[in-house]
């Protein structure tokens, strides 16, 4: 993430004031710094508190200041850092800003990492008349900077805040995972979303071609866009036609890779994972092959953004008994094995664009195919059957599986920034590795040789010893780190829906994975400070 607190200081440069006005109020030794709101002054003050009250209402000259490559908001920034370092006597200090002076306490808190309190300021730079800092939109915008604040109050009452930030240390939030969209793509988005609403074409139009062109070259091959990765399963099995033959599927992986089965009239087999990839197990493969013999297609499933060197066997057994093989790469994009991407190896593949995935098009899904025909069928499934857009023609059975223009516009700016925010993971799982192995009880999974992970998840181990559950909610409580989910933590034959069917069978390799696997938060937005206190939270309680 950009290092605001840099940026901060390079815009807002030290202003021309040398003596800033400021009205104090002498009580405690805990002070709060007040920009343009002097009833929250006086108010602080009855309670208490001692304050410095600072005003907009000087006589800078904001001509002189741009001239000079400042701003005002850099000049009223000065003042308060100012009082700031008046204040360093003091054992406490935070700062409160309403309307613009809330703009100024802002970016002093991004500078000073003290708490914060504000009222009446929401909103985009975008939203401005003229910029506050110029040259800032290059790196944020107001929702991220104020995100980035490490104590944040802006409801409620001020003097309970400030007494609550000055009785406790702060404590770093580190949610499960973030969708991370910069500037340059939300308005993208916001470009794109205008010119849909103003064409009326909101579905159906030239934009989702666009998306499916951009996806092409991050899926390796001839793209369709459909409506979930779920919608992109339906169309696979009915393509290969797997009505009452049986499926075999990993017994590890999301609901939807085997109710998709069910949906479309085939029969689901469950076949359990090896531990070097958390791929399918060859060797379970070669069974339940042996077992069946009206199958329709095998389906691989890519867990956490890994490839499992296994497909490479699992491949050349389905391929000797001519039987198809299904990727789900809804957590691969962009992941790799001898340098060929997910989704170049099987017959068919499908991928998902949900908003926890690696990119996103709020809802959404896409689906390749070896077969130009299969492509062709595929974007007629997807509109309930129609041999064409123009003609109300139905010469088969689909249902509405399209992808809108307004997703497509969202999944756009992210598809086709996918390189970045592959480099983020990647770059925070290289800092993971380096320092995983300090925390007690965990150990680090090490990818394969030919592995080149999109790290959907950060995966590592736990001693058998530990009680997952009960970790994740003294890591949530004692110190505010919220770990992403498992991939998975219950096997699909251990769900309610499936359970009567396989009632008595083990899957030994799975359960052990299920049950000692965690996943570390690791989204393109986290920052190093976020990182380690994930690992300083589990070494505490591993301790």
């Amino acid at each position: 993430m950009t290092n605001l607190r840099a940026v901060i200081q390079r815009l807002a440069l030290p202003s021309i004031v040398d003596a800033p006005k400021w009205t104090l109020r002498e009580g405690s030794r805990q002070l709060v710094i007040v920009h343009s709101a002097d009833d929250v002054a006086e108010s602080l003050a009855a309670q208490g508190f001692s304050t410095i009250s600072l005003s907009l209402s000087d006589t800078h000259d904001e001509r002189v200041l741009l001239l000079e490559g400042r701003s005002l908001l850099a000049a009223h920034i000065d003042e308060m850092l100012a009082a700031v370092r008046f204040g360093e006597s003091y054992e406490k200090v935070g700062l409160y800003g309403r309307g613009d002076g809330a703009a100024v306490a802002l970016h002093t808190a991004l500078l000073t990492d003290l708490p914060l309190a504000v009222s009446g300021h929401e909103g985009s730079y975008r939203d401005l008349d003229k910029p506050a800092l110029p040259g800032i939109l290059r790196f944020a915008d107001l929702p991220e900077l104020y995100e980035a604040v490490t104590r944040l109050h802006t409801s409620g009452s001020v003097a309970e805040f400030f007494a609550d930030a000055f009785r406790t240390p702060a404590q770093l939030k580190v949610p499960p995972l973030k969708v991370h969209f910069d500037l340059a793509a939300r308005v993208e988005v916001s470009d794109n979303v205008d010119q849909i609403l103003a064409s009326g074409m909101l579905t159906q139009g030239a934009l989702v071609s666009r998306f499916e062109e951009v996806a092409a070259r991050r899926t390796g091959a001839e793209t369709v866009a459909v409506s979930s990765g779920t919608a992109a399963l339906d169309i696979a099995y009915q393509l290969l036609d797997v009505r009452d033959r049986t499926v075999l599927v990993p017994v590890n992986t999301f609901f939807a890779t085997a109710a998709s089965v069910d949906r479309m009239g085939g029969k689901v087999e469950f076949v359990d994972l090896e531990l070097d990839g958390f791929g399918m197990d060859p060797k379970a493969l070669r069974a339940a092959l042996d077992r069946f013999d009206d199958v329709a297609a095998v389906v691989v499933v890519h867990i956490g953004g890994i490839i499992a060197p296994s497909l490479r066997e699992v491949l050349a057994e389905c391929a000797a008994r001519r039987i198809p093989v299904v990727e789900d790469a809804a957590h691969a994009l962009g992941a790799k094995l001898d340098g060929k991407l997910a989704g170049t190896f099987g017959q068919l593949a499908t991928y998902s664009l949900h908003p926890a995935k690696v990119a996103t098009s709020g809802e959404g899904g896409l689906l390749t195919a070896q077969d130009p025909a299969q492509l062709d069928a595929a974007r007629k499934l997807r509109d309930h059957g129609k041999i064409s857009i123009s003609q109300n023609v139905h010469d088969r059975l689909g249902n509405n599986w399209r992808l809108s223009e307004v997703h497509a516009a969202v999944g756009l700016a992210h598809v086709s920034r996918l390189d970045e925010l592959l480099a983020m993971r990647r770059s925070l799982a290289v800092w993971y590795d380096e320092h995983i192995d300090e925390v007690p009880r965990v150990k680090r999974f090490t990818l394969p040789t030919g592995v080149e992970s999109n790290y959907y998840k950060y995966i590592a181990f736990l001693d058998e010893s530990v009680d997952r559950a009960d970790l994740k909610a003294r890591l949530r409580q004692n110190h505010g780190v919220s770990l992403a989910g498992e991939v998975y933590d219950v096997l699909l034959s251990e769900q309610p829906y499936y359970a009567p069917r396989f009632a008595g069978r083990t899957f030994e390799q799975a359960q052990w994975f299920a049950k000692h696997h965690i996943c570390l938060p690791a989204f393109p937005s986290m920052t190093t400070a976020q990182q380690r206190h994930v690992l300083n939270a589990l070494t505490a309680e591993l301790s």
